[in-house]
Formats: structure tokens, C-alpha cells, sequence
């Protein structure tokens, strides 16, 4: 930024703006109670706002009770004491045995093959025979005949005659059947073979074997006295620990702040610039000595972590942030 800019910025960096923002930070806190008039010992220059004083607080060792007095059952045990007895294991039983069948080998007649019936088929048989087949049947026909008179011109003595012409046969030879195709039935016996067969001769069985009974001697422990309860008092545990204890409440006075007669930007932009390097952020913002929302919200925060009056830009929050008062 040039010189000129800077020295137009503080030109219209106005006493009212400062004096107005710092009067908005200090309307936003709810007094406990004030003070009715400023410091009567004020000196020309200096400027007073209300501001919250927060409460303060100390801390002082209190013993408290953590575990309150009580009893308790305590239990004694009983005593036993160990001694030698025969015991049964297992009681006295039986057990089948298994008597295994008895066999022999015997001849038996085995069927191989059985009874059947097979179907034969026996073909049809034929001959040859002669037959006498009809050529041309008998009939009569008139033919020209002979006579005493011959015939002396064309008009006259022509003779016929009827004449009876048998009938003409041919011997032809032809295949006949002589017996027709037929089936039979040819019964085959059934096929039988001598083998050696297992046969059982007396069936298994179960006889019954006693087991005798079975002891041991163990050690085993005997009640001598039997278990008992007794009434124990607990006493109460007590703790020593830190106990916060308030001093003073919190409340309003009058307070030495920044006002148009001692703030300047460049007192603004060293105010911004120890918040930032303390931690305290603008929002974005860079120092530029323009005391707006963003500086008041960081000045407040920056107050009510250490426990600074609230309100107003205070000489303490100036020390506070190492600046010269």
C-alpha cells in the first residue's frame, strides 16, 4: 500500500467508527450490576466504559467421602479332611457271547436251465401237374363240298356243306401247392446240475458270561467343619481433591478503554496483528486496521479465555496482548 492510500485510509478512519464498534461489543453482555457514575478520579484524555468483570474463582483442598462406610459378609470355609474308601467302579454284570452257527455241505439239484418250448415253422410243399387248357371250342362251319354234279357256270352247282369242327385242347404243366405252411411246438426238457451247496445245520445262539464287579480305592475329603459367615465392617474412603469455590460474582464497572482520543489505526492493525499471532484469527481477514465485526469477535474470544473483563477494548486486554497502555 502507498503512502497516499494509507494516509487517506486513517483520514477516514474516523473516532466515531471505533467508538461505535466498541459500544456494540460492550451492549452485547448482560450486566450483573453497574456502577451509577464513572471514576471520579478520571484524568483529561482517558476514557471509561461498562464492562462484565467475570467471576472469580479458587480452588482449596476438600476431602470428600468416595466410598461410604459398610460391611461386608466374609465367609469362612469350610474344613475337610482326606480319607481312603473302597468305592464301586462298576457294578457286577454280563455280557452275551455269541455261539456261532454250525454248517455242512450237501449235494443239491440245481436248476440250469428250464422247461422250454421252441416254435418250428415247417414250409408249404407243392407239385406239378398236367392240364388239358381249352384252345378253341367246338362249333360248325359251312365249307364247300363235292357232289355227282359239278357246277357248269357261275349261277349254278355250287355245293356247300355244314360241317361239325371239335373242340381244340393243349396240355399245359402247372406248379400246385400239395400242403400249406404250419408251426409247431417241440417241448425242450428242463436242464438240471448236481453242485455242492453250505447248508446250516444248527443256528447261531447267545449264552450269557458274568462280569464280577469292579472297586477301587480312592481318596475322598470328609466335612470336619462345615462352612461359616461372619460380619465384616468396611470403614469409608475418603479422598482429598481440588474444590472450586467462588470469590467474587461476576459484575459491572467502569473500565479504562480505548477510546477517539488515544485509538489510532495503527494501534487498531497492532491490536489485530498480537490476536492473530496469539491464535486469534480474523476470519480471513489480514491485519489492516479497520476495527470491524471480525476484530471484535477475536478481542471478546481472546477476553473470555483468560478471564479478562468483557464489554470493551480494556487497557488490561491491551497488557494482556503486550501492548503498551
Amino acid at each position: 500500500m502507498s503512502k497516499l492510500n494509507y494516509a487517506k485510509k486513517i483520514k477516514s478512519f474516523s473516532a466515531t467508527t471505533i467508538i461505535s464498534a466498541i459500544a456494540m461489543t460492550a451492549m452485547s453482555q448482560g450486566p450483573a450490576f453497574a456502577q451509577s457514575a464513572p471514576p471520579a478520579n478520571a484524568t483529561a484524555g482517558q476514557c471509561f466504559a461498562k464492562v462484565l468483570i467475570p467471576a472469580v474463582y479458587q480452588t482449596a483442598p476438600s476431602e470428600v467421602v468416595v466410598q461410604p462406610a459398610s460391611s461386608e459378609v466374609k465367609e469362612i470355609p469350610a474344613e475337610y479332611k482326606d480319607v481312603e474308601k473302597q468305592v464301586l467302579v462298576e457294578e457286577e454284570s454280563f455280557e452275551l457271547e455269541i455261539v456261532p452257527a454250525e454248517y455242512e455241505v450237501q449235494q443239491v439239484r440245481v436248476l440250469v436251465q428250464p422247461e422250454r418250448k421252441i416254435k418250428k415253422v415247417v414250409p408249404a410243399t407243392f407239385e406239378t401237374v398236367s392240364e388239358q387248357v381249352l384252345v378253341s371250342p367246338a362249333r360248325v362251319e359251312w365249307k364247300k363240298g363235292r357232289g355227282p354234279f359239278e357246277k357248269i357256270d357261275e349261277a349254278t352247282g355250287e355245293i356247300m356243306c355244314l360241317v361239325e369242327i371239335p373242340a381244340e385242347y393243349t396240355t399245359i404243366e402247372k406248379t400246385v401247392l400239395k400242403t400249406p405252411a404250419q408251426t409247431t411246438e417241440e417241448v425242450i426238457p428242463a436242464e438240471y446240475e448236481l453242485r455242492e451247496k453250505r447248508v446250516m445245520k444248527t443256528p447261531p445262539t447267545t449264552r450269557k458270561k458274568p462280569i464280577p464287579a469292579r472297586y477301587e480305592t480312592i481318596t475322598v475329603r470328609e466335612l470336619i467343619r462345615p462352612a461359616s459367615y461372619e460380619q465384616v465392617a468396611i470403614p469409608a474412603k475418603t479422598q482429598v481433591v481440588e474444590k472450586r469455590q467462588l470469590v467474587s460474582k461476576e459484575n459491572i464497572q467502569w473500565r479504562e478503554i480505548l477510546c477517539e482520543t488515544n485509538t489510532t489505526p495503527q494501534i487498531v492493525q497492532e491490536i489485530q496483528e498480537r490476536l492473530v499471532n496469539a491464535g486469534y484469527g480474523l476470519g480471513g481477514a489480514v491485519p489492516n486496521g479497520n476495527y470491524g465485526p471480525a476484530t471484535q469477535n477475536a478481542i471478546l474470544k481472546f477476553q473470555q479465555d483468560k478471564g479478562l473483563p468483557t464489554g470493551g477494548l480494556t487497557i488490561s486486554t491491551l497488557k494482556a496482548l503486550g501492548m503498551r497502555s
